[in-house]
């Protein structure tokens, strides 16, 4: 069968629609931004009945997909069908079975589809943490290359860093964040010339690792923006950590297209909702190959050295022993419910108009509490995070530590759960440095207007008591 091209009905988003049995705009014509939704209600059913999130418990609202999501009705039941086929016959299900075998062919092609690129694109990976290592560890850096990041990166970016400077003498540049008070008012290009200026220090580097989405700060770096940032200061590679923007932002667009950066790597189990020990990882090059890169956590290096030009190294990467393929196949049926709510770019605005219902409420009362931008909207996301205050003196900021976890606390007591972030402060270079504390909010895509009022209230009320 000839190979479809990039851009093709079966690669692009709209062929992934046509060929999933997506629901009409009808139900994205119902998919209010401004009005609470009952996704009960609204989703289709599945073999197994309704798709909802009945999993999460009555009255509690959960706005803490940015470490860990839920999963919906549909998934749940995928995972538990998959894996018993895969107890019924665990041979023939590793080696044959279409859905679940080693190589996971049609997975990789259904997430290509999605992400409107080619299977070989695609390799599945346990978590964003996995693809990352296998991205820097695979990646043939030489003594004295360095690599860009900044100081508010997750570890799955920072070990592996670490490990090539311990290991060959890597040489990693950390730039600073601006302070909360700066950072919240600043625009796309105020940003990114601050974070990565057109200095001889940067110009040249091998690498640009960043986060599409911080954890940190809420803050997205759009990657139309980084792609011309890292051409601008002629930097090889654009490694993305996209562990909060898959299932949150829609990667398909001009701004965020996943096909700008080079490696892109990726959770399904945050705002996606899929099941745990499931991730991807992009890479733009399909036939890139030794010794320009290697392929880590594998067991296909031999195919490099025998003379084989052509084995694609996203199945290089894929074949690495028995991996969680009833938890790919559950995946599979998140991003199917993706779509029966409307697609990515639905999704995507359901999340931050709720996220702006949370900043709104901040900003209304204690806007020098607020650190996540909002302004330029092209650095917004579904992370809303501010440093607790004093209700009732708005003026008085805590970024301690301890008051961010009372109030995490407090909520909780009240049925609510978010969580307290810490990051490096402002000029700071490394994570040992002293750190500022704040409060951070997840609006994922199974919270409703009431929720978000109901936590609004619940603030305010806390709030007026902190100490």
């Amino acid at each position: 069968m000839k190979p479809q091209k990039p851009g093709s009905s079966a690669t692009t988003r709209r062929g992934f629609l046509k060929n999933t049995g997506a629901v009409s705009a009808a139900l994205a014509g119902t998919f209010g931004l401004n009005d609470a939704f009952s996704i009960e209600a609204q989703t289709p059913s599945s073999s197994s009945g309704q798709c909802g999130f009945s999993q999460l418990p009555h009255g509690f609202v959960y706005l803490n997909s940015g470490t860990e999501g839920s999963m919906p009705d549909c998934v749940v039941n995928n995972f538990r069908d998959g894996l018993h086929k895969w107890a019924g016959n665990p041979t023939h299900a590793y080696e044959t079975d279409a859905v679940f075998n080693k190589r996971q062919d049609l997975n990789r092609e259904t997430v290509g589809k999605f992400l409107g690129v080619e299977k070989n694109n695609i390799c599945l990976t346990d978590n964003t943490t996995m693809g990352l290592s296998m991205t820097l560890m695979g990646l043939n850096f030489q003594p004295g290359d360095r690599v860009v990041a900044s100081n508010h990166e997750h570890n799955a970016i920072l070990s592996p860093l670490a490990v090539q400077r311990a290991t060959m003498g890597l040489e990693v540049i950390t730039r600073a964040f601006p302070p909360a008070h700066t950072l919240r008012d600043m625009n796309s290009d105020e940003l990114l010339d601050t974070l990565f200026p057109d200095s001889p220090s940067l110009r040249g580097a091998k690498a640009l690792c960043v986060s599409h989405v911080y954890p940190t700060t809420g803050v997205r770096l759009p990657l139309k923006a980084l792609r011309r940032k890292a051409d601008q200061l002629n930097i090889r590679y654009l490694v993305v950590d996209g562990a909060q923007a898959m299932g949150m932002i829609d990667l398909g667009t001009d701004n965020d297209n996943i096909t700008l950066s080079d490696f892109y790597a990726c959770p399904g189990h945050k705002w996606l909702n899929g099941p745990p020990s499931t991730g991807v990882l992009y890479l733009r090059n399909a036939n890139i190959r030794p010794p320009e890169f290697h392929p880590t956590l594998s067991q296909r290096m031999g195919e490099y050295t025998g003379g084989n030009e052509v084995f694609p190294m996203a199945e290089a990467l894929q074949v690495r022993g028995c991996s969680n393929t009833p938890g790919f196949a559950a995946m599979i049926r998140a991003l199917h419910f993706q779509q029966e709510m409307g697609g990515p770019a639905q999704i995507e605005k359901q999340i931050l108009s709720m996220s702006q219902r949370v900043k709104n409420h901040i900003l209304n009362r204690a806007p020098s509490a607020m650190v996540s931008p909002h302004l330029d909207p092209t650095l917004k996301s579904g992370l809303s995070v501010f440093f607790p205050f004093n209700w009732d003196k708005p003026k008085q900021l805590f970024t301690d530590k301890a008051r961010a976890d009372w109030v995490v606390r407090e909520l909780l007591k009240k049925g609510i759960q978010i969580r307290s972030i810490g990051f490096t402060n402002a000029g700071a270079k490394n994570n040992n440095a002293e750190k500022m504390y704040a409060l951070r909010v997840s609006t994922g895509i199974f919270n409703t207007v009431d929720q978000v009022e109901i936590f609004n209230r619940a603030l305010t009320s806390v709030l007026k008591n902190i100490a």
